[in-house]
């Protein structure tokens, strides 16, 4: 009722905090912050694998998710090899939906790319400023990325862009935007319930301006750290896992 007397920012702030409250409800009653803070003290904080091995985490952050799999090192693993290679090459680097931090702070460490995180809570915001903090790196924390932002930041730039940012993107990647970005990689996580659905939105990614590969998310038992939560007993599997319904990716390599 209330979202047409709101401006597009401020309602998306709200929907977001709900959202988030939700997911932290779910995850105290099952148990999942406990067990999370446990794994954090035993691995140090720190990420025990991947590109992103050695990173510190926060006890802000441990507490504000289920962030077992970034301590794996293995959270979203399926977009890696491209995302390494895209940031190798690109100029800039610009995380939309940062969150705690795990890219915009981890791929900063990896990089001396300058990089700018997104994101429309400011408890997120926050809580990523201490993970790059932590971590002896510098981000860039802006509110808001708007079609007009984030054309004005590609202008003549190759940026290496990700976005997650929970049904989003449909707003945020018209086909005008696509075609302003074709110097551009860009990882997209899709937020619709089916293939099908997400279909729509992918095939405006190929109109000639990108080179487009849609990725699953993989089953949690092929988690190849899951042996690191063995202290855990039966709970390692569950806490390894992602908690994902089905969910898909694409990764958009720009045409030069």
């Amino acid at each position: 009722m209330i979202k047409p007397m709101l401006p597009g920012p401020v309602f998306r702030g709200l929907e977001m905090r709900e959202a988030r409250r939700t997911s932290m409800r779910f995850l105290r009653q099952h148990g999942v912050i406990d067990l999370a803070l446990e794994v954090a003290e035993r691995f140090g904080y720190t990420v025990q694998s991947g590109p992103f091995a050695g990173m510190k985490y926060t006890r802000a952050a441990v507490v504000s998710r289920h962030v077992t799999p970034c301590l794996l090192g293995t959270y979203e693993r399926q977009i890696y090899p491209f995302l390494l290679e895209a940031a190798l090459s690109c100029e800039q680097i610009v995380d939309i939906g940062s969150a705690d931090g795990y890219f915009a702070v981890g791929l900063a460490r990896l990089t001396s790319k300058p990089l700018i995180a997104f994101d429309i809570d400011y408890n997120e915001r926050k809580i990523c400023q201490g993970m790059a903090q932590a971590n002896g790196v510098t981000v860039s924390l802006r509110k808001w990325c708007s079609p007009e932002v984030l054309q004005a930041l590609a202008l003549g730039k190759r940026l290496l862009i990700l976005s997650d940012i929970d049904g989003g993107e449909i707003q945020l990647f018209s086909p005008n935007v696509i075609r302003s970005l074709r110097q551009c990689d860009i990882v997209v996580e899709l937020h619709e319930v089916s293939a099908e659905a997400n279909r729509l939105f992918i095939d405006r990614w190929r109109g000639g301006t990108h080179e487009v590969r849609v990725l699953d998310h993989p089953p949690a038992e092929q988690n190849p750290e899951i042996v690191r939560l063995a202290f855990l007993g039966p709970d390692a599997a569950r806490m390894a896992a992602e908690y994902r319904p089905y969910q898909q990716w694409i990764t958009c390599r720009g045409i030069r």
